[in-house]
C-alpha cells in the first residue's frame, strides 16, 4: 500500500516536471520570436530614420532609444521587486490599474525578461548601431576627423549614458516599484477591456 502510494505520489512529481519543463521550452521559443521580430522591427525604424534624417535626428534617435532602454529596465526591475498585497485589496475596491498589475506581477519572471533582457537591451545595442551611423555621418562632413578615435568616443558617450540611466533608473525601481507598477498598470488599462464587478 505504502509503496503503491510512493509510487503514485513520484508519478505525480514526474508528471508535474514535465509540464513545467514544456511551459519553458515553449517560452524559450516564444522569447527567440519575440526577440528577432522586435530586433528586426527597431533596425528597420532606426536605419530609415537614420537614412533621411540629419544629425539632429539621429541624435534624438539615439536619446530616445537610451531612453527606452531604461524605462523598460525600471519596468523590469520594478516588476521584479513590488508587492502584490496592495494591488489586491486595490483590485477588490476596483480601483484603476490594479486589476493589470496585479497580473503583471504574477507573471513577474516574464514581464521582467521582456523589458530588461528583450526591449531594453535590443534598445542599447541598437543605439550603439545608431552611434555608428552618427559618426559617418560627421565623417562625411569633416574629412579631417579621426574615423575610429570619432567612433569610439561617440559609442563610450552612447554606453556611458545607458549605464547612467539605468543605475538612477534602478535605484528608483527598488524604492518605488509599487508606485512604478501602479502607474504601469494604469497605461495598460488603457488598452484593455473594463469589466465590471458582477463580469
Amino acid at each position: 500500500m505504502f509503496k503503491k502510494q510512493k509510487n503514485n505520489l513520484k508519478t505525480e512529481i514526474l508528471g508535474v516536471a514535465e509540464n513545467k519543463n514544456k511551459k519553458s521550452s515553449k517560452w524559450v521559443v516564444y522569447i527567440f520570436i519575440l526577440s528577432l521580430c522586435l530586433s528586426v522591427l527597431f533596425a528597420v525604424i532606426s536605419e530609415f530614420m537614420l537614412m533621411y534624417a540629419n544629425l539632429a535626428l539621429a541624435l534624438i534617435l539615439i536619446l530616445v532609444l537610451i531612453a527606452v532602454s531604461v524605462l523598460f529596465d525600471v519596468i523590469g526591475v520594478a516588476v521584479a521587486a513590488s508587492d502584490i498585497r496592495p494591488f489586491l485589496d486595490m483590485k477588490n475596491k476596483n480601483e484603476r490599474g490594479a486589476k493589470e498589475a496585479v497580473y503583471l506581477i504574477k507573471k513577474a519572471d516574464r514581464v521582467s525578461t521582456i523589458c530588461t533582457d528583450v526591449i531594453g537591451d535590443i534598445s542599447s545595442i541598437l543605439s550603439g548601431a545608431a552611434g555608428a551611423s552618427i559618426a559617418l555621418i560627421i565623417m562625411g562632413r569633416v574629412e579631417s576627423l579621426n574615423g575610429p578615435l570619432l567612433s569610439i568616443i561617440i559609442s563610450a558617450v552612447i554606453a556611458a549614458l545607458t549605464i547612467l540611466g539605468k543605475a538612477l533608473g534602478k535605484s528608483y525601481a527598488l524604492n518605488y516599484s509599487n508606485v512604478v507598477m501602479l502607474k504601469v498598470g494604469k497605461f495598460v488599462s488603457i488598452f484593455t477591456k473594463r469589466r465590471t464587478k458582477n463580469e
